[in-house]
């Protein structure tokens, strides 16, 4: 495939292309018209030229006084520029004749004028209407030439003028194309490369560049509207993922991580503590005669009381320890790090003292939570994240039995 050549190129190639098949054919007519006009001025001149000597002519002609017919001739040929004029009897016999002698140059020159005028012209010089002589003269081809030439050269300056009009107008013209389309290029380009879809193309003035222009200005508004529709459906589905996520991740009552997440969590938690030869504490809270609320109350209430349970836990600990909800009224904490198991007594304590502050409920008597917690330390309690559970589980079910009944509510 050839290469793109630029549309200011093939503008003005074919600008130069018309105005040279322009102006070569109207150097061809002006030049025709001007040999046919000059061939038909020069034939009228001779002919005038030569009435007129016949005319003059007639005494000498009448008293045959070649020297008078002479001077004549030479006055003629001089004024008018003739090659040659001569006076013939009606007998043959020449009385005057004047000659302008040229050279080889002269002599081409002669030759060719004749090819393009009629050099020569003849009149009667008369005498009571009858015919005493004939005025014979032929015209200077070379002069001829020359002011042939001079006017050849007036046409050219002329052409070339034209071409010179031709060439600021073509200029101009490419200018006044090209710049709105360079311009459109420019702007489609950084369009492109800055993905700004809300920009627009500004009118040219030229018709069919504005309409090109209106065109994108469409498509643009058209990619515009649909990247705005891919982005909020993009959000759309960014949301809705984030939701699955929580969903999947989360307790829908609690807003707390769920047990699936929990157990990750903690599988995490053992396996750095491992490499780091660490510690690290794991909880587990089950609430206090929460049936009982549930009959109490009804499930309304009790689902407020895990809410409420749940956020006291969150109070009670450091930003670096997880707090979960497993199912049911059961939790579990994950302590990291952990440096004894001084620190793990610390937070039930604080749990402990969250827990004694009355829930006070529209409609209900206040009620106290209570929970039992177990507590498993890392490695001394178990090497991996299942006896961990177990042995908080065993733990905290231990105390569960050996506290005391709380009283009912």
């Amino acid at each position: 495939m050839s290469a793109a050549q630029p549309l200011s190129r093939m503008l003005r190639q074919g600008h130069w292309r018309s105005a040279t098949a322009a102006l070569v054919l109207v150097g061809l007519i002006v030049g025709a018209v001007a040999v046919g006009v000059l061939r038909s001025e020069v034939g009228r001149s001779l002919a005038g030229v030569a009435r007129s000597t016949a005319f003059n002519a007639d005494v000498a002609v009448i008293f045959e006084d070649a020297q008078a017919a002479a001077e004549l001739l030479r006055l003629v040929a001089a004024q008018e520029r003739l090659a040659s004029i001569e006076i013939v009897l009606t007998d043959g016999r020449v009385l005057a004749r004047e000659r302008r002698l040229g050279g080889w140059l002269g002599g081409i020159a002669d030759r060719l004028a004749a090819q393009l005028f009629e050099l020569q012209a003849q009149a009667p010089v008369t005498l009571n209407d009858r015919v005493r002589a004939t005025v014979r003269l032929r015209g200077d081809g070379e002069s001829l030439l020359r002011l042939l030439g001079a006017y050849a050269l007036a046409v050219l300056a002329a052409l070339a003028a034209t071409a010179a009009l031709v060439v600021a107008g073509t200029r101009r013209l490419e200018d006044r194309i090209t710049a709105p389309l360079d311009e459109l290029a420019r702007f489609t380009r950084s369009v492109r490369a800055h993905r700004d879809f809300e920009r627009r193309a500004s009118p040219a003035g030229i018709a069919e560049i504005d309409a090109l222009a209106e065109d994108f200005n469409a498509l643009l508004a058209e990619v515009q509207a649909h990247e705005a529709e891919l982005l909020t459906r993009e959000k759309r589905l960014r949301t809705r993922n984030e939701a699955l996520r929580l969903q999947a991740e989360a307790d829908p009552l609690t807003g707390l991580p769920n047990r699936a997440t929990f157990a990750a969590r903690l599988q995490q938690a053992v396996d750095r503590a491992a490499e780091r030869d660490g510690a690290l504490g794991l909880m587990f809270v089950d609430a206090d005669r929460f049936k009982a609320i549930n009959d109490t109350h009804g499930h309304a209430v009790g689902d407020r009381v895990l809410v409420e349970i749940g956020r006291r836990l969150q109070r009670s600990l450091r930003e670096s320890d997880l707090v979960a909800r497993l199912g049911g009224d059961e939790f579990a904490i994950l302590l990291e790090p952990l440096a004894d198991a001084a620190d793990a007594d610390l937070v039930a304590r604080k749990i402990e003292a969250q827990m004694h502050q009355p829930l006070r409920l529209e409609g209900v008597s206040p009620i106290v939570p209570r929970v039992s917690i177990g507590l498993a330390m890392y490695p001394a309690d178990g090497a991996d994240a299942q006896a961990l559970l177990q042995h908080a589980d065993r733990l905290m079910y231990e105390r569960k039995r050996a506290q005391r009944e709380a009283p009912a509510v």
